[in-house]
């Protein structure tokens, strides 16, 4: 009996010592898991690509120019040098046009203008020229100029002096008028452009509708001037377009107005302004 209860207690001590050493080596191996995923995160935050520094879009107002934002240059034309306008024609300002509304019963579906089939055609408008030319002396005005030959003379006023078109066969008599004023100083040519913006202003209460362009300089009586165009439709509901070009030598400020029917515009800007201004000349 004492035989066997030694044996039993050596089994029993055999047992608790293989619990002991399964008990380490799981410890052991939960130890290399965990110091393995360690290792892991330090190689991955290694390998992670470098942050992408970010750019401050705050602006710094101590240092922000607002010029920067505008399109630098003079109202003239918006260019600096006043040169680079010489002969180069004034840009029309259009308002945007607006989108067509549509029915709500239509939303989210992709607007479609259709010009009906049946729109009119507009009328070509017959050829116009001017064959021949003559010299017009505005005598009190100390000016010589060249216009169309036969054009209707009214030099009443003592500082204009005025051409009509005698043909009534087109929408709108065209006219010339050409005018001297004394002036204080030597207009500069922000002077010339308000000059020029103040008579187009004047133009507005004679029309139903009135659209000017920008001011521009060109050269007249061989010095820089400033000149605009206009168009509209007058009382009368005549469409009517033109120009307004002013220049100021020795105290003087000569101002050219022609009207023309607006769907002559360009024939008259080739053939009577062209020709007024080339040949324009102070006489004394």
């Amino acid at each position: 009996m004492k035989k066997l209860n030694m044996w039993k207690r050596i089994l029993l001590m055999m047992l608790i010592a293989a619990c002991v050493f399964c008990f380490s080596a799981c410890q052991k191996t939960e130890y290399q898991m965990a110091g393995s995923a360690t290792q892991n995160i330090q190689v991955q935050a290694t390998n992670a690509p470098a942050p992408v520094p970010t750019v401050n879009t705050e602006i710094d107002y101590d240092t922000y120019d607002p010029a920067s934002e505008e399109d630098i240059g003079s109202e003239l034309g918006g260019v600096t040098d006043l040169s680079a306008l010489l002969d180069q024609p004034a840009t029309v300002y259009t308002e945007p046009t607006s989108a067509p509304t549509m029915n709500s019963q239509y939303a989210g579906a992709t607007p479609v203008v259709i010009d009906p089939i049946d729109k009119p055609t507009p009328s070509p408008v017959p050829t116009l020229t001017f064959s021949e030319y003559t010299v017009y002396d505005a005598t009190k005005l100390s000016l010589s100029f060249e216009a169309p030959a036969g054009w209707i003379v009214n030099d009443v006023e003592q500082t204009s002096y005025q051409l009509t078109n005698p043909d009534m066969s087109v929408d709108y008599q065209a006219t010339l008028r050409v005018s001297v004023y004394a002036v204080n100083t030597e207009y500069s040519q922000s002077e010339m452009a308000k000059e020029v913006k103040s008579i187009l202003s004047r133009y507005r209460s004679d029309y139903n509708s009135f659209s000017p362009t920008n001011t521009a300089t060109r050269s007249l009586l061989d010095k820089t001037g400033v000149y605009a165009d206009y168009s509209g439709v007058n009382k009368n509901g005549q469409n009517v377009g033109g120009r307004v070009h002013v220049v100021c030598i020795g105290k003087k400020l000569y101002v050219l107005e022609l009207s023309w029917p607006k769907a002559y515009t360009e024939t008259y800007k080739d053939t009577v302004y062209k020709q007024f201004r080339h040949s324009v000349k102070i006489t004394k």
